[in-house]
């Protein structure tokens, strides 16, 4: 067995320190801490936390002890005990990250737990050195602030919530606990009606994927004082920070609560179960490329705010307003143009999440859901009803989880061809490894649907005629072959407009098309003038909208009932 021992020195301080005692297998030991985390396709580089590292074997002797890379520590132990002694500097919270103060640990064990190569398989535990009054809110099994895991991966993709001020509320479907932990500055003044929601889209979400392994699952919520908005998914449970905690009883906080709850849920089946073959298993010493990030994460987009409307949590408006805010990030996102949804996956491991370079790529998010949604209005189309992207989900179940195998973008489809019955090539051809328009296969699939899709221009002159955006004077995006394009930079600041002093793009006054406007702007420090002029006929950063139409036929009322299962 593999034990570590945390505690804190100091209780208010940003170190936790740790312990780690295990037998080795052999006298040369590569210890290792892992490069990234499951959830985060991106490299963390934890190490460059850590400190004071000290090895010794069972009798204190100090072994020889030699970094040989950021995350790889090469040891000589002759003993048949091998103890490590290291400290981590906590400073973050997110819904990845490790902290720990005086009021509660947040310990997501990935990011700060060395481990053996040699014995990932073998049982782990974690022995806590907190105050005997605090709760301890874990996927797996504790006792006496002791954890047990089975192996190394079920220890790290497991996070652990202790504190003595913990809100916890509970109930159970279908004899699976779900229990939801909240940290932070808040009171539910309501909870009945939390559990109601919950319990609402888990029942829907249980009914619709296949068997739920647990006997338990956990949401544990992390409410900070600041804005806050991160969740991410686990073999049991999940981490969810959203904040801040002032606005914990306003309704759009709720909203996203919800939203971001029932999309790490569904990640219960997607991604932690169901995954590319690329992580299949996981492999934490380096990057994990993969292609179907639309898959894992746009699937489960799409799915999140889906489920809401499915199980009656929510309203079809409200949905309906929630895609149409999934439209405006895609279509004002000019990467749209320049990279594939598939090339953009693999983008995540160069460039991480941010944006990159300008309109370089578009979300895996927001683009797989978008195209998620067309492939389940297809299926629900030329089915009849009889079959949607619930199914394709299920086949990639029994065909790949169950055997212990991962999934291709090949595979993908070819179970998605199973199922609505025909070759789909040209569909991946234009979405997926294409850039392909979605707008006129939306607006088709949409009528027969009793929805319409209509373009909507942005609600700024200046982005919308000029192609430029403005944060707070800033330009922070600018439209391609737009007017903006020939005069601005990115990071421009724009100083006066029509000799008046530039306050923010919506207090501009309106724009005339036949006009010349002359602009002073800062560059660099060097205030600069120019001429800037409309181009007649050409709009930018335009998005579309659904909207409900007055009057529905019978077949579209069908179908609408079975995309969103409201009569």
């Amino acid at each position: 067995m593999v034990s570590y021992h945390l505690s804190q020195q100091y209780p208010h301080a940003q170190f936790l320190q740790i312990e780690m005692s295990f037998k080795p297998k052999t006298q040369k030991i590569e210890l290792k801490l892992p490069e990234w985390r499951p959830g985060r396709y991106q490299l963390g580089n934890f190490s460059k936390n850590i400190r004071n590292l000290v090895v010794t074997d069972q009798s204190g002797n100090p072994c020889d002890t030699q970094k040989t890379n950021r995350h790889t520590w090469q040891i000589t132990c002759k003993d048949t005990i091998c103890n490590i002694q290291y400290e981590v500097y906590t400073s973050v919270i997110d819904g990845g990250s490790t902290y720990v103060d005086e009021t509660h640990w947040y310990l997501n064990f990935i990011n700060c737990l060395l481990y053996d190569p040699l014995q990932m398989e073998i049982k782990h535990q974690v022995k806590l050195a907190i105050p005997d009054d605090w709760q301890i809110a874990c996927g797996l099994k504790s006792e006496s602030k002791i954890i047990y895991a089975k192996s190394f991966y079920d220890l790290v993709d497991s996070p652990l919530l202790a504190s003595k001020n913990l809100i916890h509320l509970k109930y159970q479907l279908q004899g699976i606990n779900f229990h939801l932990w909240f940290r932070g500055d808040l009171k539910i003044e309501d909870p009945a009606s939390m559990i109601d929601d919950f319990q609402k889209f888990t029942q829907m979400q249980l009914e619709v994927m296949p068997e739920f392994e647990n006997d338990s699952y956990h949401f544990l919520f992390q409410i900070p004082n600041e804005k806050a908005y991160h969740g991410v998914e686990h073999l049991n449970s999940t981490c969810i920070v959203l904040g801040p905690a002032n606005e914990f009883h306003q309704e759009a906080f709720y909203d996203n609560l919800l939203g971001i709850s029932s999309h790490e849920l569904f990640h219960y089946w997607n991604i932690i179960r169901i995954r590319p073959k690329e992580m299949a298993p996981y492999d934490f010493t380096k990057e994990n490329y993969f292609s179907t990030g639309y898959v894992a994460e746009g699937v489960t987009t799409y799915y999140g705010d889906l489920f809401l409307v499915r199980s009656g949590v929510r309203s079809i408006e409200w949905y309906i307003n929630e895609l149409n805010k999934l439209f405006k990030r895609h279509f004002e996102n000019y990467g749209r143009f320049n990279s594939s949804v598939a090339a953009s996956s693999m983008d995540l491991w160069v460039d991480g999440y941010d944006a990159g370079i300008p309109d370089k790529k578009v979300s895996i998010y927001v683009k797989g859901a978008m195209i998620a949604l067309i492939l389940d209005l297809s299926i629900m189309l030329e089915t009849a009803g009889k079959q949607r992207l619930d199914d394709v989900i299920r086949l990639l179940w029994t065909n790949f989880y169950k055997n212990g195998i991962g999934y291709s973008a090949e595979d993908y489809l070819k179970c998605t061809e199973q199922i609505i019955g025909h070759d789909l090539s040209d569909y991946a051809s234009k979405y997926i490894t294409g850039t392909a328009a979605v707008e006129n296969e939306l607006q088709s699939l949409l009528q027969n649907f009793g929805f319409e899709l209509k373009p909507v221009s942005n609600e700024t002159a200046l982005s919308s005629i000029m192609g430029i955006k403005v944060n707070e004077n800033i330009i922070v995006g600018i439209a391609p072959e737009s007017p903006g394009e020939k005069i601005f930079r990115r990071g421009d600041e724009i100083v006066s407009w029509d000799h008046q002093t530039f306050t923010s793009a919506n207090e501009l006054a309106p724009i005339d098309v036949e006009k010349e406007y002359v602009v002073h702007f800062n560059r660099s420090g060097k205030l600069e003038k120019r001429v800037i002029k409309a181009e007649i006929g050409k709009a930018y950063y335009y998005t579309f909208e659904i909207t409900t139409k007055k009057e529905l036929t019978d077949d579209q009322k069908r179908l609408q009932e079975k995309w969103l299962n409201r009569s």
